[in-house]
């Protein structure tokens, strides 16, 4: 390669022995892989360390030194720091484990931020910059600038090809019988069969080449896809070619070499434990597994571009990470910026706290209790992130709660901001990390949703709507971040300070609406819902105007609903649950929550039924017109009842989806989806702790008799793995149908009632 000065985006970074490639993509629309010198560092620091202990294991490890001092996050202290550089970024890990070792976790700093991370800190050339790189003619990076910052709205990205690669049918490949492999790209779809071995590597590393897409998006790449073709390389002994490695195009790396793996692993989100497949990267080319991407379902590519240019992750690694992983990574970065030490792992234990202090500190959001009930013209506001914003606004950080500079026991008296309720303070003199990390967010959400608004075309609102969602993800983690026990920048009396906050504002928005003239229906964390007669959306949206005012905390109108049913208890009908109801705005949308549709168990056909029930309902104009439809509302029940006892839904519309909660080998109690988890390990399929598992209710007993409502007393639900059914299987209709009419009955009842 001569030298010359490129104009592009950088594309993705990777770790080598001597420092990073650089992949980029240019103007003109190739991608190439460019060299740059760098090796990756850490800290060792604290009031104990001694230079005359620290030299001697530094040379040992290879690592140059230079002493310097940085600050402590809690204390905002500044103390003796030595930054040790790593040989190589392939060393960073193990010289870090060394360094524990010999002088322990707390004199560890800034030790655990991963090598593309550092260089993209370092360089400015954070991941999909539009940048301007000098290169040496071997391809090394002899100088970079950087043309615009992560924060643009407007900042150019660079287009990008796409293919697509998944099983042929629904549902995971691996907990069924073999299906083809359907790839797509430039508009036509190609069908690959396993069962050809060495011609189906061949026929799909063509299919690649001529399409060379950019990225490549698959349904279970990581979980199945790319695992089954490694072996079947492995098996034809071929080369396996799936990225843009110029080292394996000219055969000196064959067998996967350019597929990055790590582990897989299972873990509990909010209660609920989850799996996440080995990632499989590729080199050159991007590669998104749907299904292993919460973020890529959530937000799509715009989401993910966003992500990566705030965060400073590649987008292949951020395709995989939580939305915590991107606000920790911000947090860090600016923390970098600030000279603060970034704890290794987390130092500052919680306050001891008596029972009487934890029921005053440890209450959560404001939560009412509705009064069951259909409502009209019935208004929802909402506070804007209210969380976060919350954070921002009143300086609420670990190292600004209770500290020591401020409050009564301070020299001087100097006073700090005292959050309500709960006793305790913020800082008046310092800015706190996370409040600082999340300002700018919150503006930038603020605009691209004023951008989405004005959009006209379609797209454009898409694009905008995309973006904007991925960084309300952000925000969302960045509470509960604060408060988990394991964050490094985490601290529960600063979660509290959140929730004691939030607290206030809702009861401000409550008895500002009272007096105003209008009746208080609900209140949940960060939403009220108020009516009163006569009001109009104008209204609405200066009450909406007024709290905001006197709250000081941005606050929208959601929309104003044609009707609004505040569902009942299934134990107890005559009390309401604060997350369980469903209306239809003015413009015909419908918001439901906690009913069977919004919950991911649900069969399929029973999910498409509520919602076209509701679709329905979503036209009457008020609480009149939406009894006037109830005979042809239990007519559509009637219709989807027929259709379920005349057999005329597939199995896969009758799917029952259930997570594993533990291991598979702990469920032994007799269950239906305990006996199907047994059942897919006999056939050789693998399950972990936060596996989807798909099945069928079955009967056991008599045929003719199951099959007809009112089945056999002595006929027993059961379960078949949906992927394994060879049509000699009974539907449990009794079961089916029992489920269908529970979900009418959710949205029915209170139409019925007079």
């Amino acid at each position: 390669m001569p030298g010359r000065t490129l104009t592009g985006w950088v594309f993705d970074v990777i770790p080598h022995a001597s420092g990073m490639t650089v992949w980029f993509r240019a103007e003109a629309g190739e991608t190439l892989a460019l060299a740059a010198p760098f090796r990756p560092s850490f800290t060792l620091a604290g009031r104990r360390l001694r230079e005359a202990a620290l030299r001697p294991a530094a040379q040992r490890w290879q690592c140059d030194v230079a002493p310097g001092e940085g600050i402590e996050f809690f204390s905002g202290k500044t103390m003796p720091a030595w930054t040790l550089t790593v040989p190589s970024p392939a060393l960073l890990a193990t010289t870090v484990r060394e360094a524990e070792h010999a002088f322990g976790a707390e004199a560890l700093f800034n030790a655990d931020i991963a090598p593309e991370q550092q260089f993209s800190f370092a360089t400015g050339l954070y991941p999909l910059s539009r940048a301007q790189v000098e290169c040496a003619p071997d391809g090394t990076i002899l100088s970079s600038r950087v043309l615009d910052d992560p924060w643009d709205i407007d900042a150019p990205w660079p287009a990008v090809t796409t293919a697509f690669l998944k099983a042929e049918g629904t549902g995971h490949p691996a907990h069924g019988r073999m299906r083809p492999l359907l790839f797509a790209a430039d508009g036509r779809t190609h069908v690959l069969l396993w069962e050809d071995g060495g011609r189906f590597l061949r026929d799909f590393q063509k299919l690649l080449a001529d399409a060379d897409p950019d990225l490549l998006v698959t349904e279970y790449g990581d979980d199945y896809i790319m695992p089954r073709m490694l072996a079947l390389a492995a098996k034809h002994r071929a080369p396996f070619l799936i990225g843009r490695d110029p080292r394996a195009a000219a055969g000196r790396d064959s067998g996967g070499g350019e597929i990055r793996r790590s582990r897989e692993r299972s873990y509990v989100s909010y209660g609920q434990v989850i799996f996440r497949a080995a990632p499989h990267l590729l080199t050159g080319r991007w590669h998104v597994d749907a299904r292993n991407s919460f973020l890529f379902g959530e937000t799509g590519m715009p989401g993910l571009f966003e992500l990566c240019r705030l965060s400073g992750i590649a987008l292949q690694r951020m395709a995989r990470s939580s939305p915590g992983t991107a606000i920790s990574a911000m947090e860090v970065a600016l923390a970098l910026r600030r000279g603060i030490l970034v704890p290794y792992k987390k130092r500052e234990p919680e306050e001891f706290k008596s029972g009487a202090d934890l029921v005053t500190t440890d209450k959560g959001g404001l939560t009412y209790l509705p009064r069951p009930g259909l409502h009209e013209k019935t208004g929802e506001l909402d506070f804007a992130s209210m969380y976060p914003a919350l954070m921002a606004r009143y300086n609420i950080s670990p190292e600004t709660i209770n500290c020591a500079c401020c409050g009564k026991n301070a020299p001087g008296g100097r006073p700090g901001t005292p959050v309500p309720e709960i006793g305790a303070h913020t800082c008046a003199r310092r800015r706190g990390l996370i409040p600082e990390t999340l300002a700018p967010i919150l503006e930038k959400r603020r605009l691209l949703k004023e951008r989405q608004k004005a959009a006209l075309a379609p797209e454009s609102r898409d694009f905008f709507r995309k973006r904007q969602t991925a960084l309300k993800w952000i925000l969302v983690v960045s509470f509960g971040f604060l408060g988990y026990k394991n964050a490094r920048f985490g601290r529960i009396e600063a979660h509290e300070a959140v929730t004691a906050w939030g607290r206030e504002m809702l009861l401000r928005a409550k008895e500002i609406a009272e007096r105003e003239g209008f009746f208080f229906l609900h209140g949940l964390t960060d939403a009220v819902w108020v009516e009163r007669e006569g009001a109009a959306e104008e209204d609405y949206l200066e009450l909406a105007e007024r709290i905001g005012t006197e709250t000081g905390m941005p606050i929208a109108l959601e929309g104003v609903y044609r009707w609004l049913a505040f569902l009942p208890s299934k134990r107890n009908p005559s009390v309401g649950v604060p997350n369980r109801f469903v209306g239809a705005f003015a413009d015909g949308e419908i918001k439901a929550r906690g009913i069977a549709m919004r919950r991911s168990d649900t069969p399929p056909f029973i999910t498409a039924f509520q919602r076209a029930l509701l679709a329905k309902m979503a036209e009457a104009e008020d609480v009149a017109a939406l009894r006037e439809m109830l005979p042809e509302l239990k007519e559509m029940a009637g219709d989807a009842a027929l259709a379920l006892r005349e057999g005329r839904l597939p199995p896969e519309a009758l799917a029952v989806s259930r997570r594993l909660s533990k291991a598979p080998e702990r469920y032994v109690a007799n269950t239906v989806a305990a006996a199907v988890t047994r059942e897919l390990c006999g056939r050789g399929v693998t399950l972990r702790p936060g596996s989807k598992i798909r099945y069928l209710l079955t009967v056991e007993g008599s045929r003719t008799a199951a099959s007809r409502p009112g089945r056999n007393a002595n006929a027993e639900t059961r379960g078949r793995a949906i992927g394994f059914l060879d049509g000699s299987e009974s539907p449990d209709l009794a079961r089916y149908e029992e489920m269908l009419r529970e979900a009418a009955d959710e949205v029915l009842c209170l139409v019925e009632a007079r």
